[in-house]
């Protein structure tokens, strides 16, 4: 997995990860949202698993964009997912052929995924310096893909090192905005070559703007994983709704994510097989202006120059004057060397 993730990020084709969240619908809705982002071009799918007894404290509040407040503890205990619901959401994933990986918040959730062999771990942005957290999950070997967001150099260092020092090497940092939905002027997509470079490490973007406008920057950046919030209708109004694709956008947003890779090319500077015709078309060639004697020594006043470019091309005009016409060349009369 790691290294497919590396390959993605040289090749500026990055793996697109679908945001679904936690039981933010019931299962049956969870089942078709995995089903539409395999659909809509998704690699993988990701979940969040916790308790709202370890992640929360009863009395803490967020402080959504619109001002209003929400208790963090109900919220978690109504979205908390239960073993039973991974065991089933997990063999949906299955059945419908799409990877899955999941952001656990407490040492107990990672035991539990444990137990379904995810193929790799995301820490969230809240975690970023959870360093027992992040050791813990470090010591099962597997990829970690590290959300950044809210954080420092120093903290994303620290936690960096927190890894490599129980000696997992495979690595992935997300640059992040953590603001639900986020500006795609705060989008600040230098960080991803500020990270590359401060860390020597692939670097991924954690989209939570509203359209797919950064997330193509961020491929054309070498972005190795998008990951983008998914729903599947937004008049569900879930959670996230807000930063979230529908089915419909996610797979515009793809579509345009993986043509970045084809866009940018090889880089070799050659005629293109969809240039050759209209080169021929397009180019231009050099005409008689007006009739020219059989005998005469052409001058430029006798030449014009015009599409298509089947004939002498222009670049060759000075070698064309002060040749000698072999015979009568009309006006408007494409010149070629048999002519003169």
């Amino acid at each position: 997995m790691y290294e497919q993730i590396v390959r993605a990020g040289k090749n500026l084709c990055p793996i697109i990860i679908a945001e679904l969240g936690a039981k933010y619908a019931d299962l049956d809705v969870m089942r078709i949202m995995i089903e539409r982002a395999k659909e809509s071009g998704a690699d993988i799918v990701k979940f969040q698993t916790y308790r709202a007894e370890t992640i929360a404290t009863p009395g803490s509040y967020f402080t959504m964009e619109d001002g209003s407040k929400v208790s963090q503890y109900d919220f978690f205990k109504k979205t908390e997912m239960t073993p039973t619901d991974h065991s089933l959401l997990v063999d949906h994933c299955c059945s419908v052929g799409i990877k899955w990986l999941s952001t656990p918040s407490h040492p107990d959730d990672v035991d539990l995924l444990e137990t379904f062999n995810p193929i790799a771990y995301k820490t969230g942005s809240d975690d970023l310096t959870n360093l027992p957290l992040i050791q813990y999950i470090a010591t099962k070997r597997r990829p970690m893909i590290v959300s950044t967001g809210m954080s420092t150099l120093g903290e994303i260092e620290r936690a960096v090192e927190t890894i490599w020092n129980v000696g997992n090497n495979q690595i992935v940092l997300l640059h992040c905005v953590v603001s639900y939905p986020s500006k795609p002027e705060d989008a600040n997509l230098r960080v991803i070559e500020t990270l590359r470079r401060a860390f020597g490490l692939p670097v991924g973007l954690s989209d939570h703007t509203q359209d797919e406008f950064t997330s193509i920057l961020a491929a054309q950046m070498g972005a190795v994983l998008i990951e983008k919030h998914f729903t599947i209708n937004h008049s569900l109004n879930l959670p996230d709704h807000e930063a979230s694709l529908d089915s419909t956008e996610f797979s515009r947003m793809v579509q345009r994510v993986r043509l970045v890779h084809k866009s940018m090319g090889n880089g070799i500077k050659t005629i293109l097989e969809t240039e050759k015709k209209w080169r021929t078309a397009a180019r231009k060639s050099i005409f008689s202006a007006r009739m020219i004697r059989q005998g005469s020594i052409i001058s430029s006043h006798d030449l014009t120059i015009r599409r298509p470019g089947d004939g002498i091309h222009p670049h060759l005009l000075n070698i064309v004057i002060g040749r000698r016409a072999l015979c009568d060349i009309p006006a408007n009369t494409l010149l070629n060397w048999s002519l003169l």
